[in-house]
Order: C-alpha cells, then sequence, then structure tokens
C-alpha cells in the first residue's frame, strides 16, 4: 500500500464544522486506512482550540502539525478570505512521521534552533531525510533559529518550510501541534523512511540601482545603508515622497542580498527581504525573521508579475527534470503573502498554482500557504527568505542521480 495521501478544504465559519469537514475530505481517498499524519493550515480567524479538537476527533490517535496563514493553497485553489482550512492526510507503510513544537522561539531564537535540533536527534534514524518547520511569522528571528538548528543536525535532513501568518493585520500567528496551539512556537514535522524532499525556491524579483552596504543593524532592524537611514534610502526608489511603508509601490520593492556562489544556474542571484515595520523618528527599517547583517552587501530589487509567474513554474520543473519517470507523493508549496491577491488579484491561483501542478500532476495531494517568509535551501546553506515560493515534493525512492551514484 505503501503511501495514501488525501487532500480537504473548507471555508465554514464556524471552526468545528469545518475541521470536520476538511478532514474527512482529506481521508477520504485513503480507502479506510487510519491517517498516521494531518498537516493543517488555516487562516488566523478560526478559533484553534475548536478546530485542532474536532480534526482529532474526525482522525483520532493521527499526529497533527501546521500553522495559521495569511491565505491557503489546497489543489488548485489559492483562498485568502477570512476563513479558509486546508487539511492534507497521509497513512504510510514506509515513511514514519514525528513532530515536534518549541515554545518561547522569540526569546533565543538560535537556543530555540539548538533545542529543536537535540529534539530531531533523539528520535531520528539513519534514514530520516527532512525537516518541515512552521516558526511564528510575527515573533522570533527566523535566520538565527537556523543558525541554532542547521549546525545540529544531520547534513542528510534537508530543512524546509515557512513561517505562519495572519490576515495581514500583523497580530498573532498559530502554530499546531497535535491539540495543542500556541504563538510565539516553531512546530516543526521529521520525515524518515524511504524517501526523500525534492525542495526547489524562486521569486521573480530584479536588481535596480547599485549595491550599496549595511552599515548599521541587528536584530532584524536595518538602521543605516551606506550611512544613511535605512527608510531614506529606500524611498529613493519610491515615486513622490511617501511616508508609509505600505504606500503605493513599496510593495512591490524589497532588497536583495547576494546568493552564495554554489548556486550559481539554480537560483535568481539574490535572496530577497522585505520590510515590514518603519521606525519613522530614526528611519529603521524591520525586516521580521532577520537574516541581514551589518556590513553585507546589498542590492534594491523589484518584483516582476510576469518573472514571478515564470520562476514559479520553472520551480516544478527544475524538480520534475530531476525526478523524470517518477511522480511525487504529494507537494506542499510555501509561498509569500505579497505574492497572492496583492499581486494577483482574484487571478492567483491560475498565475502561480495552476503552472506548477500541471507539471508535477494535477492529481497529485497538493497543500500550501501564504507565509509571512519561506525557508528552503540555496546551494549548500538554508535561507529564511520572503517574496518567493518554497516548492517542496516528496517522494518514496531515490532520485534518479542517487541510484546513479550508488
Amino acid at each position: 500500500m505503501s503511501t495514501l495521501t488525501g487532500v480537504g478544504r473548507s471555508t465554514r465559519r464556524d471552526a468545528r464544522e469545518a475541521g470536520r469537514e476538511a478532514a474527512l475530505q482529506a481521508c477520504a481517498p485513503l480507502g479506510g486506512a487510519s491517517p498516521d499524519l494531518l498537516i493543517v493550515f488555516a487562516t488566523s480567524a478560526y478559533h484553534p482550540g475548536d478546530l485542532l479538537g474536532a480534526l482529532q476527533l474526525a482522525a483520532p490517535g493521527a499526529a497533527i502539525t501546521g500553522c495559521s496563514g495569511e491565505g491557503i493553497i489546497a489543489q488548485g485553489e489559492s483562498d485568502e478570505s477570512e476563513r479558509s482550512l486546508g487539511v492534507m492526510a497521509l497513512h504510510s507503510d514506509t515513511l514514519r512521521f514525528e513532530s515536534f513544537l518549541v515554545r518561547g522561539y522569540s526569546a533565543d531564537p538560535r537556543e530555540a534552533g539548538a533545542e529543536l535540533a537535540r529534539r530531531v536527534n533523539a528520535v531520528a534514524r539513519e534514514d530520516s531525510f527532512a525537516l518541515l518547520l512552521f516558526p511564528d511569522g510575527l515573533m522570533g528571528n527566523c535566520a538565527a533559529l537556523l543558525e541554532g538548528l542547521m549546525p545540529g543536525i544531520p547534513a542528510r535532513i534537508r530543512v524546509a518550510g515557512g513561517t505562519a501568518g495572519d490576515s495581514l493585520t500583523f497580530e498573532h500567528t498559530w502554530q499546531f501541534h497535535n491539540g495543542e496551539a500556541t504563538h510565539d512556537g516553531v512546530a516543526a514535522l521529521l520525515l524518515s523512511g524511504p524517501g526523500r524532499l525534492d525542495v526547489a525556491v524562486s521569486h521573480g524579483c530584479v536588481p535596480i540601482g547599485l549595491e550599496r552596504r549595511v552599515t548599521n543593524a541587528s536584530d532584524g532592524w536595518v538602521r543605516e545603508i551606506d550611512g544613511e537611514a535605512a527608510w531614506s534610502v529606500f524611498r529613493q526608489y519610491l515615486e513622490g515622497e511617501p511616508e508609509e511603508l505600505n504606500s503605493e509601490g513599496s510593495i512591490h520593492l524589497s532588497v536583495g542580498e547576494p546568493a552564495p556562489p554554489d548556486a550559481a544556474g539554480e537560483y535568481e542571484p539574490f535572496i530577497i527581504r522585505t520590510p515590514m515595520g518603519l521606525d519613522k523618528a530614526t528611519g529603521a527599517l524591520f525586516f521580521p525573521g532577520g537574516g541581514i547583517a551589518q556590513g553585507g552587501a546589498v542590492r534594491m530589487t523589484r518584483r516582476d508579475p510576469l518573472l514571478v509567474r515564470e520562476s514559479a513554474r520553472a520551480c516544478s520543473e527544475r524538480i520534475a527534470q530531476r525526478n523524470t519517470g517518477h511522480s511525487p507523493v504529494m507537494v506542499l508549496q510555501f509561498d509569500c503573502a505579497g505574492r497572492g491577491k496583492q499581486l494577483f488579484g482574484s487571478r492567483t491561483a491560475e498565475s502561480i498554482v495552476s503552472p506548477l501542478q500541471e507539471v508535477l500532476g494535477r492529481d497529485t495531494a497538493w497543500l500550501g500557504f501564504h507565509s509571512y517568509g519561506e525557508i528552503a535551501p540555496v546551494g549548500s546553506h538554508t535561507f529564511f527568505h520572503n517574496f518567493t515560493v518554497a516548492l517542496c515534493a516528496l517522494y518514496e525512492h531515490a532520485s534518479p542521480a542517487d541510484d546513479a551514484r550508488a
């Protein structure tokens, strides 16, 4: 029987009704087998306790992991309405799933990463191959989390995921672990067994202007670029004299850090960061998740909707080419909240979901969410990104390239 998957979705307003509806839909393709795992992404308006309680009743004994998102991607849909829920159910005779929750993430993100590494190592085996992360997208420094996590886990474990979001209210997000829901936490899922997670990432931003240097930054705040207030530099690339970070045009502008040399040919040349906070008194810009270091080189970048669509499809094509002749068990899509209706309006699904499904299979179990930041490897390093898509395809076999090296 190997691994069976199914996806359900609901837009019912009542959390209990939504949880039951989506869980039953997701479990139906399992043919009566009990799910081992539910991956759950929901908009933040749902009462999390009621939602998780309904899921546990519908799928007793299943582990639960996931988080809230600004919008939900399920099969061919992208839904950024107030209440939307997506659930993926998995039953497997070969793969194993172990979920984790680290609380109080923002107090010491590096230690949170190190603590997660210790928990992973306590249960990991030689066949553990992937770790999915769902950290709070408003609290905590995701770049520091990765700095604490990555050195502590085996290099064979590929790390990817997305940071939790809300409905662009920037109030609180949720992380799910079995029957618990929290914020300021990190939910995680370890995958083990005869499988592999293939990951591709892209952004669709183009550089503008000359290279600049970050001259004052710490704890996610970029205070100065080339000795000037960061906001003063940022708005030089905007029309008029905008006073707010959310002014017209600013949502298309971001900051790019040079990608590592070993990513050449696989990725656009910049890791993208997007500011989400402004201190008007000082002109400092806040980048949730951190990552921009003092002394580093940056370029301003602007997103191009056509390039966003093209590069997203290229992600799925790279994965398909690396796995010729095989179909994924499931696909997870972590796509930035700024790449949904803010950019494509009502055409989000046809722009950045359907084209990817055409490549990897419209019948493939497909789930994701619009996040406040994405986690994916570029070259030999795992980064926290903004304004990207991180596409993760699960295969129950070694890749053809791995077979050739064996």
